[in-house]
């Protein structure tokens, strides 16, 4: 017999699932409501049970072996359908049996998740007919509510120990960026600071004050770039992300974005293709939106080894998409739920020496989702990395 459907199945069986109590091992807490409610009810029987999609599951069982009590009293369903006690004084012919004992009372009452969400019972069975007094019902309701703090209390407690390690983890995140800011920061300005000492100090002809200042002026530039990234972080932390939209050819700007990284690919001797055919319109900023596609081609440049391919397909299709896609080093299964978040390093950069304080697909992200679209990545250590966006059709 299936579970009936409430109108709000998919929550409720998304409150259940997210309570964690399904096919866990006996629990004293919950095998003590079992035997308060077979006690204050005087029944030889007291079950604390759970109803998934379309099975009954019991957590605790008193006067049943609890592994031989599972399968589908008909009665949990509907108490867990109405959402209030249900008593039946006498079952009469239709007479259901748990683990081998024939049914011939049954009183339930439901468990309820953060107050609309009904994912169980509490019940007590006899095999004789009877009738609970008012004391009995009201203690039985009162078992079951006692059993929804538990689920409550767990989750919580759950909750605030992935707070506490989402904290730490910021934490970390913290102290990696300001070592990576302030290794940013000093490594240009040294190199600045060096180079103009040498220019004050000496003499040097034309073709190397030059050099020199062109070292100095690719310094100044990286420093630049790290603080815009560093505004536009605190920008879109405060404001979000302000577009100016228009109609534009999506395949255009990419073949413009790949033409302009092509130099940095071929000094590294990557190839770099653009698979784009035709026109695919869309409707964006094309500014924000060069700036994410430039970012994203770059670190593939940056992650490719020498050798190594590049592609970058535009296509129209049910919505304008881009694909990216690199034969680099790949990204580690553990990191990629985190490539998107901000300060984030991956453990490829600081093997290579990768500069940069890990908010550029941060900033990719938040333009991306300005735009109501979006971005997917999916990677393979060793083989390569896959960067799919798509925006709305226009």
């Amino acid at each position: 017999m299936r579970a009936p459907l409430q109108d709000d199945e998919a929550a409720r069986l998304a409150a259940l699932h997210d309570a964690q109590v399904l096919y866990t091992p006996a629990e004293d807490d919950f095998d003590d409501i079992a035997l308060l409610a077979s006690e204050i009810c005087g029944t030889p029987v007291g079950l604390v049970t759970f109803v998934d999609r379309d099975r009954q599951w019991v957590k605790a069982a008193i006067g049943v072996d609890r592994d031989r009590a599972g399968g589908e009293l008909p009665y949990c369903f509907r108490v867990v359908r109405a959402q209030e006690l249900m008593e039946v004084p006498d079952t009469g012919a239709a007479t259901p049996a748990l683990a081998g004992r024939q049914v011939r009372f049954y009183a339930g009452a439901p468990i309820v998740l953060d107050g609309i969400h009904s994912i169980g019972t509490v019940c007590v069975i006899d095999q004789r007919p009877r009738e609970l007094t008012e004391e009995q019902r009201r203690a039985l309701r009162s078992l079951a509510r006692h059993a929804s703090v538990q689920l409550e209390l767990r989750r919580y407690a759950r909750h605030a120990g992935q707070i506490v390690d989402r904290l730490r983890q910021l934490d970390r995140m913290k102290d990696s960026f300001l070592a990576s800011v302030s290794h940013e920061l000093r490594t240009p300005l040294s190199s600045i600071r060096g180079y103009l000492e040498m220019l004050l100090d000496g003499e040097f002809d034309a073709e190397t004050a030059h050099r020199f200042l062109t070292v100095m002026q690719r310094n100044s530039d990286r420093l630049l770039r790290l603080i815009d990234d560093l505004l536009t972080v605190a920008r879109l932390s405060d404001e979000g992300v302000e577009l100016s939209l228009t109609e534009i050819d999506l395949a255009g700007l990419a073949r413009q974005i790949t033409r302009s990284c092509r130099p940095l690919a071929e000094h590294r001797e990557v190839q770099l293709r653009d698979r784009g055919a035709g026109s695919v319109p869309a409707r964006a900023d094309a500014k924000r939106l060069s700036q994410a596609l430039n970012h994203l081609i770059v670190n593939a440049i940056k992650f490719t080894a020498a050798g190594g391919e590049i592609s970058v397909t535009t296509t129209a299709g049910a919505e304008p998409e881009v694909v990216i896609t690199d034969t680099g080093v790949g990204i580690p299964a553990d990191e990629l739920p985190h490539v998107f978040d901000r300060f984030f390093r991956s453990a490829a950069a600081d093997t290579m020496a990768t500069p940069g304080p890990g908010l550029g697909l941060a900033i990719v992200r938040s333009i991306i989702d300005a735009h109501h679209g979006s971005i997917h990545v999916e990677s393979e250590l060793g083989i390569g990395t896959t960067v799919r966006i798509t925006l709305p059709k226009p």
